[in-house]
């Protein structure tokens, strides 16, 4: 029983550990430029803001 269950475990593990390779984290490219957000609380309530 515990020789499968370790079996089992280790062609997860392996299994995983191949995917890995394949993943990436955030985005490719960057966002270009900045943009325009219109503050809807806290002590900028009601103004438009610039985040680059």
């Amino acid at each position: 029983m515990r020789t499968a269950l370790f079996t089992g475990l280790a062609a997860l593990a392996l299994a995983v550990s191949a995917r890995a390779d394949d993943l990436q984290s955030g985005p490719e490219k960057r966002a270009g430029g900045s943009f325009q957000v219109k503050a809807i609380s806290g002590a900028n309530k009601g103004k438009t803001l610039c985040y680059v």
